[in-house]
């Protein structure tokens, strides 16, 4: 672990980071399940939702016809009612879990006061900014980098070099990176040498079992305790 020291930034992950996207996700797409069988689908959910998962992978979490290849999986005709039936049931659930994990709000307005802050994340630059106004936190950074080729995304250096450059920021030792993924968010900080951070609330990683490049220079199992390391 890191000695304490003066920052100039913080940057933040997104998904997963600042809200429980995994939670999110899970449970609008599990209810989108539902809504199918209401709609008279004789299905199991278990099944359905194994499957979902399988197609998601397959075609990428951005793909726009997850429920088509769904339902034709499972055998049915893919009739407008049905998607219609699992869309809505999706996106209800969805923008009712966009929610910022509790402590997010009052640790960013508390950094605001002394540090630049920021995000660098992966995905659709429309899809991000959209998760951001539900999340009530599109005014709160001063830089937002979306990586959304294959080829920026992290843990390639491009979006946390192009955060550096809109801050006006030339030493990476001196800026904070918070993420959870350690294979995007920590390996990426580590190559461009920013001061990682993994967040891991369940606690489930262990430091001693990661090779060289993907350990943290901290853990932390809530947002509020960068306001401790800082």
């Amino acid at each position: 672990m890191t000695e304490k020291k003066a920052y100039d930034a913080i940057l933040f992950d997104l998904d997963d980071t600042l809200y429980n996207s995994t939670l999110m996700s899970q449970t609008a797409r599990m209810n989108a399940i539902r809504a199918l069988r209401e709609a008279g689908l004789e299905i199991n959910s278990q099944d359905a939702f194994d499957l979902l998962m399988e197609i998601v992978e397959k075609y990428g979490s951005n793909y726009p016809n997850h429920f088509d290849r769904l339902i034709e999986e499972l055998g049915f005709e893919p009739h407008p009612k049905l998607i219609a039936a699992a869309v809505v049931a999706y996106h209800r659930t969805k923008l009712s879990l966009l929610t910022p994990f509790p402590d997010v709000v009052l640790t960013l307005l508390t950094l605001m006061k002394n540090y630049q802050i920021g995000i660098v994340t992966n995905g659709l630059k429309r899809k991000q900014w959209e998760k951001l106004f539900y999340l009530g936190l599109q005014h709160f950074f001063e830089v937002v980098i979306i990586n959304e080729t294959e080829k920026s995304r992290k843990p390639a250096k491009t979006g946390f070099k192009k955060a550096m450059e809109k801050l006006q920021l030339k030493d990476p030792t001196r800026i904070m990176y918070v993420g959870d993924k350690i294979d995007k968010d920590i390996v990426g900080a580590n190559r461009v040498k920013m001061v990682s951070v993994l967040f891991d609330p369940e606690q489930t990683v262990n430091i001693e079992q990661l090779k060289e490049e993907e350990v943290p220079n901290y853990k932390i199992s809530r947002i509020s305790k960068i306001l401790d390391i800082i």
